[in-house]
């Protein structure tokens, strides 16, 4: 059995959950080619032990072709059926979240990593300046970036009620992706769904698709009822680089005033920055805004727009919402 305790010499992996069908996934391999682009100029790819990228069996043999794109990095390419075979008994349309499923595949990632520390990524992210294993794994813990709970308050007091706990509003919590989390606090975090509801973690997460319980806000919540936060997670040092830039595109209208001068600059602050997929913002937009910061290759790639996947996709969360507000109004 591999040894998953911290060392002196840490080394990290990462996971990567992608989808290229559905309402504003068509442009992610686009999204990936800059990810990658990124991460070659601003690190070594040998920084990985493994990259691992899980992809809906349907997709599977085409992102693997892309992914030869990508083979300086050591590339898993995993199918997602083979490990979530239990996605398949919330088969009704407005049980399928696929926000949900995909932090359930990064809260999966200790079945397929051998590392204590892993970097979670979404194709939308991409690196902003220079980083190595010290960067990211200071004194032995995970780099992270945390923000006011009040910000959010629903998604942890979400998370909050499926563990039992505390929300803690008053407290800061660990920010959205790219973040670092720990094996060893995910495996705590399965145990203690399990032993509050009674059954496997998964089937509690997607049996709970009506909740807006986040991976991160579960994982946080968690880690602090058992007091093991100081143990594995850092904020930044005092003239280190925090994980995230201080600013994102999180909203279309956002991107023409999102300066990529400034963000970029050698003096800028944050090793990461995203410009979020739901915004339908095009990756050769994004491409145009960062190509003369770092060399970037798009390459060619087949959009996948399925007016009826879309269509499905809408009816479900229009669904999910009709059920919320009745079941508000039953109180």
């Amino acid at each position: 059995m591999p040894d998953h305790t911290q060392s002196a010499t840490p080394q990290i992996s990462a996971i990567l959950p992608i989808k290229t069908r559905g309402r504003h996934y068509a442009d992610n391999i686009g999204r990936c080619d800059i990810l990658f682009s990124s991460l070659r100029h601003f690190t070594n790819p040998r920084i990985f032990h493994r990259f691992v990228i899980v992809v809906p069996h349907e997709e599977i043999d085409e992102v693997k072709g892309y992914a030869k794109a990508w083979s300086d990095f050591p590339i898993e390419v995993v199918d997602e059926a083979e490990h979530m075979a239990v996605f398949a008994e919330y088969s009704q349309r407005h049980q399928i979240r696929n926000w949900h499923r995909q932090q359930i595949i990064k809260l999966y990632a200790p079945a397929l990593i051998d590392t204590e520390y892993f970097l979670v990524l979404d194709p939308d992210c991409f690196a902003t300046h220079a980083f190595d294993i010290a960067s990211l794994i200071v004194d032995g813990k995970a780099l992270t970036h945390l923000q006011p709970r009040t910000v959010e308050p629903y998604y942890w007091e979400a998370s909050a009620k499926l563990l039992d706990v505390d929300p803690q509003l008053e407290r800061s919590g660990i920010w959205w992706t790219p973040a670092i989390l720990s094996r060893t606090l995910c495996l705590n975090l399965h145990r203690r769904l399990e032993a509050v509801h009674g059954t496997e973690w998964r089937r509690v997460l997607l049996a709970n698709y009506m909740v807006d319980w986040t991976e991160y806000t579960l994982y946080w919540l968690n880690a602090e009822r058992e007091g093991l936060l100081d143990q594995y997670h850092v904020t930044p040092k005092p003239g280190q680089r925090a994980l995230h830039a201080d600013e994102s595109v999180w909203f279309a209208d956002k991107m023409e005033g999102w300066s990529e001068s400034r963000h970029l600059a050698a003096d800028s602050d944050g090793m990461f920055a995203v410009v979020q997929s739901n915004t339908h913002i095009s990756p050769q937009r994004v491409v145009e805004k960062l190509s003369p910061y770092f060399p970037i290759t798009l390459q060619p790639y087949e959009r996948h727009v399925d007016r009826a996947l879309k269509g499905a996709e809408l009816y479900s969360a229009v669904a999910r919402r009709g059920l919320k507000l009745l079941r508000k109004l039953r109180g």
